[in-house]
């Protein structure tokens, strides 16, 4: 299934990236195979939601998804449109990038290769690219309004998540 191409629906950035954030699909699309990540290839359950929804895009910048036995980043938003969080603060929002990983990690421990991608393949380009620092990288439960949220879920350690950014440091 294609989803048609639709950046007239969306908001263009018009500031510099500051802040990622790091979320789950589980809080987004409501059908199980956006909910639970398998070995099989998924991705189409989000541009599913995504028509559902009637959305022009998929809410994410980049998406993390396990196939078969590794995790392959997928390019879903382009970094120069803004993603729809009325929970997180314009302030943070219009400058961050939005990272997910598919399945809800309420419910699953995150393997340490997810970890490890996140790391070397998103975030570590990302904070070269836009000269920040790891400090700049927040969950989504750090920077929403909604206290009861748990995304990116109970299982992710943002500990590791800074000391994987930090192992695969671009010099």
């Amino acid at each position: 299934m294609k989803m048609p191409l639709k950046p007239a629906w969306l908001e263009v950035r018009r500031q510099s990236v500051k802040w990622i954030i790091i979320h789950h699909t589980a809080e987004m699309y409501d059908m199980p195979s956006a909910r639970i990540d398998t070995a099989t290839y998924q991705y189409p359950a989000l541009t599913k939601g995504v028509m559902e929804k009637k959305q022009g895009d998929i809410n994410y910048h980049y998406v993390i998804e396990k196939v078969k036995d590794d995790y392959i980043p997928i390019a879903c938003r382009p970094i120069s449109y803004l993603c729809e969080w009325p929970d997180i603060d314009n302030n943070i929002n219009n400058r961050a990038i939005h990272v997910a990983l598919l399945g809800s990690y309420d419910f699953k421990i995150p393997e340490k290769r997810c970890y490890e991608i996140l790391a070397y393949k998103l975030l570590n380009p990302m904070l070269k690219l836009f000269s920040i620092s790891p400090a700049k990288i927040k969950l989504h439960n750090e920077v929403s309004n909604d206290k009861e949220l748990t995304c990116p879920g109970e299982f992710i350690d943002k500990a590791v998540i800074i000391s994987m950014t930090r192992k695969f440091v671009i010099k």
